[in-house]
């Protein structure tokens, strides 16, 4: 080979390396955005925007002594329907057979749950969020 053949095969990788920079940071998305959710709840899974498969469940954990209201794209959810771990706080609510829903069907999932305090002063609230089920 010649010496201009190394000058070129040189000069194109350090473009292809100039180029991938460059794309990495103009397309770079932060994923580590940091979800604002009210002082009572302690977590929600799945969380904001997120995109989780069909065999997901909404678990919503709450301080001890609180009850909740779980309304899915705009339908209220049985409490009977919702495993509630009294001694931690947790609701868990998941789509089967026999349920409100079957199944959750693909894209959005708008979620609204409101919270009141079963014993001592009152507290109530709401907080809604959505996420995507994938197909």
């Amino acid at each position: 080979m010649k010496k201009n053949t190394y000058r070129l095969i040189f000069l194109s990788l350090s473009l292809l390396l100039i180029l991938t920079v460059y794309v990495g940071v103009n397309f770079y998305q932060d994923n580590d955005e940091t979800v604002v959710l009210p002082a009572v709840i302690e977590g929600i899974s799945p969380l904001p925007n997120y995109q989780v498969p069909q065999q997901t469940s909404l678990e919503i954990n709450l301080p001890v002594d609180y009850e909740i209201v779980l309304i899915v794209n705009n339908y209220i959810i049985p409490s009977s329907e919702i495993l509630n771990v009294e001694a931690t706080g947790v609701f868990v609510w998941k789509p089967g057979p026999n349920k409100t829903f079957e199944k959750w069907n693909p894209g959005e999932q708008n979620i609204r749950i409101t919270w009141s305090k079963v014993v001592g002063l009152p507290d109530v609230g709401e907080f809604a969020w959505k996420f995507y089920i994938n197909n």
